[in-house]
């Protein structure tokens, strides 16, 4: 289970602010304990400023790897962010996220993914728009991940992202998502996952209890990877107990590591 660190992003107060203000400190500080506390890759946004992104993609980019070994999750649907991200890249292979199937999106990120030779994450959002049924997920899926296929790209180099959508705002959401990402796997073997795994309990109160349950279904269903918050200590812990009840920690030697590393509540 990839644990991508979702908090370097601009689109969060804090860090919004810290980004316009070249604030190294703080972005510093957010790098070093994401990866103290058990992050596997660091997610970077620029994404408030459209105007300022590249600039800041730029800035976020040097500083973040300045201070950690981990690899980058590119978070951009521009570009020219990626693409300047990806030029500055020293800490190993990256994840771009993301491609939609859009032939904007197709033609200008699909080619940077092949070109620097990244993992690449297939958000289900087509020229319909976003998918949100099991069925919808599918027919996106089927299109793009094949798209993905015929540029030379590996099966086990792409993550589909099958979309969120808030529990508060239909019960079915997160039961939708679990069967999604079961029947994207069953497709298409060798195939990873991926989420945005804290919008499921946008709108609710103590959401991390909502997303700490949400982890575990979703393993269970199959997901190889999310973005999430590593300074939450009880989400990580369930993310290692789980990989290890679920048979993909030989030995439960990842679990046992982690818990004598002081990760686990």
């Amino acid at each position: 289970m990839l644990i991508i660190g979702e908090r370097i992003n601009a689109t969060r107060k804090h860090v919004g602010a810290a980004v316009a203000n070249k604030d190294e400190k703080y972005i510093i500080k957010e790098a070093t304990e994401q990866e103290q506390f058990g992050a596997h890759m660091i997610d970077v946004n620029a994404g408030k400023s459209p105007e300022k992104e590249v600039e800041d993609m730029k800035w976020l980019m040097e500083l973040v790897q300045k201070h950690t070994k981990l690899p980058i999750c590119i978070d951009s649907a521009n570009s020219k962010a990626v693409a300047a991200a990806l030029q500055l890249n020293k800490n190993g292979r990256p994840l771009v996220n993301s491609v939609t199937d859009e032939q904007p999106k197709i033609e200008s990120i699909l080619p940077l993914v092949k070109q620097y030779d990244t993992m690449v994450v297939a958000l289900l959002i087509d020229e319909k728009g976003v998918a949100d049924t099991v069925n919808r997920r599918m027919e996106i899926a089927d299109s793009l991940v094949n798209k993905i296929l015929k540029i030379g790209i590996k099966i086990e180099d792409i993550y589909v992202d099958p979309c969120i959508f808030p529990l508060s705002t239909n019960g079915i959401n997160g039961l939708d998502a679990a069967e999604s990402i079961m029947k994207i796997k069953a497709k298409f073997p060798g195939i990873k996952t991926t989420c945005g795994l804290s919008n499921i309990s946008y709108g609710l109160p103590l959401r991390a209890l909502i997303n700490q349950a949400f982890v575990v279904m979703l393993m269970t269903a199959g997901l190889d990877s999310a973005l999430i918050d590593p300074l939450d200590k009880k989400m990580v812990s369930l993310v290692y107990a789980a990989k290890a009840l679920l048979n993909k920690d030989e030995y439960c030697m990842d679990y046992i590591t982690a818990a004598r590393e002081e990760k686990l509540v």
